[in-house]
């Protein structure tokens, strides 16, 4: 019997055909990554240190990183055209933007405790006026019986006037976490100042400090990745700030033009919540409808007014001018990702989820870049060093 012929390179048939196959080790790859993934997934105990150091750490970074975005430009431009010395210029810009966040909360949250006390006190009055309203409307169109209407009454009525009780007994139960959550503020509080001087004094070194453990080929490219990571995410956190100063400032403004009760309250909360996109300036509306509806009807219309001429400033000028399309993000995946980010990790991931995912972005295309160069997979595609001997 004759012997199946052999490949003349040695080689079985199957081995060509399967083994030695570029489709084949990208699905092997994908399967090995996906058993490291199950692995850390299955021993997440194992990691439970690492997310308490985390967790301890964390805040002061995020709060010293945020500070660093909005505090480096003015360091370089006392640096360059004072001539200042870097550790002056760092001590200068600190000291400035200590005095101003103590100045804004000795003078700002005096205020905004008495106005919120004042709203939290007319609660009950509110209520009693939307109910007022309701069944003067009900009366009108016949909507719901009265034997209903009463109970919703009665239970609006129980609900405000045991909630100063239900709010005093939570806090007792929860002194613990109070307790706790107070000292996390006080560590944040104590290590963001220093962790900030040393991003201001070293965060232009530190890509090349990093680039130190990495492969000595992929080095450049690497610490280009970085600085990509870096430019996206310093224009989204210095434009939201920037944009969400601005739309504090229109709201208050409007707000106070028309009359509206607790307009600088309104205003203050509309600002922070415009850090979420899309979405935060609608939720910043909702206690401006309340209190405009319950007050008259032209004060309702003077709110969706302000509300408007708010959305076409935001949206026609600022947003365009000062972010412009600094994160090359379709406005869908946007929504997809603060749905999904608001969904794994609460308030934080709507608020970072987008640079999050943008920093994600940058690291996913050098990767795909890198495998496009060197799996062979891309005839097209050449890795650099052959690029460079081409004639």
């Amino acid at each position: 019997m004759k012997n199946l012929r052999q490949p003349e390179s040695g080689f079985s048939w199957f081995y060509q055909r399967f083994l030695n196959n570029h489709i084949t080790i990208l699905l092997l790859n994908i399967f090995l990554l996906l058993l490291v993934v199950n692995e850390v997934v299955q021993n997440a105990g194992l990691l439970d240190p690492i997310w308490k150091f985390a967790s301890i750490t964390m805040p002061a970074i995020v709060v010293a990183g945020i500070l660093f975005y909005v505090l480096d430009p003015f360091v370089h431009l006392m640096e360059r055209h004072l001539h200042m010395r870097q550790g002056l210029a760092i001590t200068i810009a600190m000291l400035v933007a200590v005095g101003a966040i103590v100045l804004i909360f000795l003078n700002l949250i005096p205020f905004l405790a008495k106005q919120a006390a004042g709203a939290i006190g007319t609660l009950p009055q509110f209520a009693n006026d939307m109910l007022d309203k309701l069944n003067h409307l009900n009366q009108q169109h016949h909507w719901i019986s009265n034997d209903n209407l009463n109970n919703i009454n009665q239970r609006v009525t129980t609900y405000f006037s045991k909630r100063g009780v239900n709010l005093l007994t939570g806090t007792l139960t929860s002194i613990g976490n109070v307790v706790t959550t107070v000292s996390d503020w006080i560590i944040t509080i104590i290590t963001a100042p220093l962790v900030l001087f040393f991003m201001l004094k070293d965060g232009g070194r530190f890509p090349h400090y990093v680039s130190q453990v990495v492969p000595t080929a992929y080095r450049e490219r690497f610490v280009v990745m970085l600085d990509q990571m870096n430019v996206k995410v310093s224009s989204y956190v210095r434009g939201q700030l920037t944009v969400a100063l601005c739309v504090l400032i229109i709201f208050t403004t409007g707000y106070s033009i028309i009359g509206l009760r607790y307009a600088l309250l309104i205003g203050l909360l509309a600002g922070p919540l415009n850090l979420i996109p899309y979405f935060g300036s609608a939720i910043a509306l909702i206690p401006a409808l309340i209190i405009g509806a319950i007050t008259s009807p032209s004060m309702l219309l003077g709110v969706v007014i302000v509300y408007l001429i708010e959305w076409v400033l935001e949206t026609q000028v600022l947003s365009p001018l000062i972010m412009g399309n600094s994160l090359a993000m379709h406005p869908i995946t946007i929504v997809f990702v603060l749905l999904a980010a608001g969904k794994m990790f609460g308030l934080l991931g709507v608020i970072f989820g987008v640079p999050g995912f943008a920093v994600l972005k940058v690291l996913a295309t050098t990767g795909f870049q890198w495998y496009q160069e060197y799996s062979a997979l891309y005839p097209d595609v050449f890795p650099p060093e052959d690029k460079l001997g081409e004639p």
